[in-house]
């Protein structure tokens, strides 16, 4: 399995518009960072977790032209705002594209981008036009193309989000509080990609200690942050983590 970091930053991206750089150096270009989105592949089946507003940029860095379905780990704009841009794969692959998410998720998904649930018309030729996505409800493990994909519930402060793990890899991304069944949900993996937003706590997302007690946990053979912001500078973060534990960057592969 190969998993591809799409972008690990925070939902202003890195530099902030009108804020900058914050602690980190901008002459090191592994703290340029768009939002949080991860690809990931495992023979002829390719997901893209999240289609987050820098979607078209990210899929045309990866060299990316095929997408079997998307998951959505939640609702909020710097996760599902890149829909729009899905419509080139409906155009590449000439199907609808299948999308999984939570009831709630997908609700709000479809109130915001109507159109793109709605069905093509055309009369002798298919064209896509627009993007059309195809709705699969998340209620417990499931099967995507040919991953299997567990899915868990994060505490992301006001909300709830999805980490999602695939055999020996998990995703965990904008969650606080990881409740007991998720902990129980991430036995034996072997990677793990986990929110880490800065070094003090926030209301809605993990901080560097409280991740590096859940890394502590769970034991995974490697550890990678995302969804980081101005205060995570990659080169500093490299010189302080522990063994097995390291900060993403956009473009990080990772084979599992």
């Amino acid at each position: 399995m190969r998993v591809t970091i799409l972008g690990c930053g925070s939902s202003s991206g890195l530099p902030v518009v009108g804020a900058g750089w914050g602690e980190c150096d901008p002459n090191e270009p592994r703290n340029r960072r768009l939002r949080a989105s991860i690809l990931v592949s495992d023979g002829p089946t390719t997901l893209l977790v999240d289609a987050s507003p820098d979607c078209r940029a990210q899929l045309l860095a990866a060299d990316v032209s095929r997408i079997d379905a998307v998951l959505f780990t939640h609702a909020h704009a710097d996760h599902c705002h890149g829909v729009d841009d899905l419509r080139w794969i409906n155009i590449a692959t000439g199907q609808d594209l299948q999308t999984y998410g939570d009831a709630p998720t997908l609700a709000e998904i479809r109130k915001r981008f109507a159109y793109a649930f709605e069905p093509l018309r055309f009369t002798t030729e298919v064209r896509y036009y627009k993007p059309v996505l195809a709705t699969n409800e998340i209620t417990g493990p499931f099967r995507a193309g040919t991953i299997d994909v567990t899915p868990f519930e994060q505490d992301h402060g006001f909300s709830h989000t999805l980490g999602f793990r695939f055999g020996a890899f998990a995703y965990s991304t904008d969650v606080v509080e990881m409740p007991e069944a998720a902990f129980e949900a991430l036995v034996g993996i072997d990677t793990w990609v986990v929110d880490c937003f800065r070094k003090t706590p926030h209301r809605t997302h993990s901080f560097l200690p409280r991740t590096l007690e859940w890394i502590a946990r769970v034991k995974p053979r490697r550890a990678v942050l995302t969804h980081m912001g101005g205060a995570m500078d990659y080169r500093t973060l490299c010189d302080e983590l522990p063994s097995g534990v390291e900060p993403a960057y956009d473009g990080m592969i990772l084979d599992v």
